[in-house]
């Protein structure tokens, strides 16, 4: 592997503006319509042409264009997946610049990964929420953060959705794997791309040295994020569609070559160390047992993989720093020295909320309560109040999925669970990092496998007092835990 200069140039002037800040520094100013993109993706020239650097304008302007018809059509998400339901995805599909050519009526949503890649940015960095609609069912809104988003100029639009698809995407579900820890290649990508010239392709089925061999291995299990990378403007890829064609999974993706850009070439060094994703990601810091995780705060341990141990030492230095004041846009400042990345949007950096937390159980459509605990009740409290508001027996394992999956790793458990997971008698409620209308599972019994969804209705931040959590109302009767029940 060719030796990586990289360089750490850090400021610590900047710091992460609260929400009341950006709003009071913000002035108001009529919203531009969106334009609706044309054309294939290309690496175009930045707002002010002055730059010395370059990004995809495509993205923003499509992404602009997907949020309009969001807000303006009432879009209904589907039962199982709440994605987008199909009605909507064939007209959405024909005014982006990357299409899928093969849809049909009947496509879902991750068949459309532009669409699918969208969907994710825009709730991971809250400009989109799920509301209850008629009849039972969900639709999509745009939340209060909207507005904060569209006074931002297109470059710093950009910088908001790269920090969104690094900080607050969860990879996994994405993707839709859990079984393939993703920042080790990640890692290994940047690294041995960090030494690559940019324009050089990197033919993925014929390899000449191990290193290259190591390096198509590891694109090989990325799937959809070389997509994702060559729509962010890292890399272009050349599809291979004959290994697309014979796999066996009909949603997947191969390239058969791989050309970094000029912009990944200056970008993938700053992400590698300044923005590492294993600092920077919360879902994976989550899954590695954190609570509420901010991003950028000291890390104690990491998997570096086959890198370069000037690397490594580098890293080493990075995992002990707090870089969490920080802006994420903070290290690419330099890359346009005309001052055009100046805002982004507000970052909740509360490790504990307290307050009174209302929270809505369901084990059917038709069987809720309504039980109310406070920010300093634990987890485990929660889990009792559930059980009881239930009348169900407290006498089996349990665990709390916070990304919604079953037997993710995202999880908080029992306190006899000695997995390494974190346990619910040690975890507050207000320092889980709820947010309204936030939803997770409750499952019960492993046996039985009872599951409960649970949303976050209410949050009255307060000082609280104590008092005994209570069921404050429900609805239907609850099913026999040791019978036979039909929903």
């Amino acid at each position: 592997m060719k030796k990586v200069e990289i360089s750490l140039n850090r400021k610590k002037n900047a710091t992460q503006l609260s929400f009341e800040e950006i709003v009071s520094a913000t002035e108001t100013k009529p919203l531009d319509k969106t334009k609706e993109a044309t054309g294939n993706y290309s690496e175009l020239e930045s707002v002010n042409p002055a730059s010395s650097e370059t990004f995809p304008t495509s993205l923003v302007r499509d992404f602009d264009v997907f949020l309009d018809f969001i807000e303006n059509h009432s879009v209904l998400l589907t039962k199982t997946k709440e994605y987008i339901s199909r009605k909507y995805l064939h007209v959405l599909n024909e005014r982006l610049s990357v299409q899928n050519e093969a849809a049909t009526s009947y496509t879902e949503q991750d068949y459309y990964p532009y669409i699918h890649f969208f969907y994710f940015l825009s709730i991971s960095g809250g400009l989109l929420e799920k509301s209850p609609a008629t009849a039972g069912k969900i639709q999509l809104v745009v939340s209060e953060r909207i507005r904060l988003y569209k006074e931002l100029e297109d470059i710093e639009k950009y910088f908001f959705l790269l920090e969104t698809f690094w900080v607050d995407v969860n990879w996994a579900r994405l993707l839709d794997t859990h079984f393939y820890k993703l920042a080790l290649p990640i890692q290994e990508v940047l690294a041995a791309f960090s030494a690559e010239q940019p324009k050089r392709h990197i033919f993925i089925g014929n390899n000449e040295t191990i290193a290259e061999k190591n390096l198509a291995h590891r694109l090989y299990n990325l799937n959809h994020l070389q997509l994702y990378f060559e729509w962010i403007g890292f890399w272009k890829c050349e599809a291979d569609q004959e290994r697309i064609n014979d796999y066996f999974r009909k949603n997947w993706y191969f390239a058969k070559s791989i050309a970094l850009t000029s912009f990944g070439a200056r970008m993938f060094p700053i992400l590698l160390l300044e923005r590492n994703l294993n600092i920077w990601n919360t879902a994976m810091r989550r899954e590695n047992g954190e609570i509420n995780p901010i991003p950028g705060t000291k890390l104690e341990d990491m998997m570096f993989g086959d890198v370069p141990q000037e690397i490594v030492d580098a890293l080493y230095d990075v995992m002990d720093e707090d870089q969490s004041s920080q802006p994420f846009f903070q290290p690419f400042v330099d890359l346009f020295p005309n001052g055009e990345i100046k805002r982004t949007l507000p970052r909740n950096k509360k490790k504990f909320v307290d307050g009174i937390y209302t929270f809505k159980v369901s084990i059917a459509k038709t069987v809720w309560r309504k039980v109310v605990l406070s920010g300093k009740h634990t987890m485990d409290h929660l889990h009792e109040i559930i059980l009881d508001s239930f009348n169900f027996d407290n006498d089996h394992l349990y665990s709390f999925f916070m990304d919604g999956k079953r037997w993710s790793d995202d999880c908080i458990v029992s306190p006899q669970d000695d997995y390494g997971h974190p346990n619910a008698d040690k975890i507050q409620i207000g320092e889980v990092g709820f947010r309204s209308k936030q939803r997770f599972l409750f499952l019960y019994d492993y046996g039985d496998v009872w599951t409960f969804i649970v949303e976050v209705e209410h949050i009255d931040e307060m000082d609280s007092t104590a008092f005994r959590p209570y069921v404050k109302e429900g609805k239907g009767k609850p099913p026999e835990q040791y019978g036979y029940y039909e929903f």
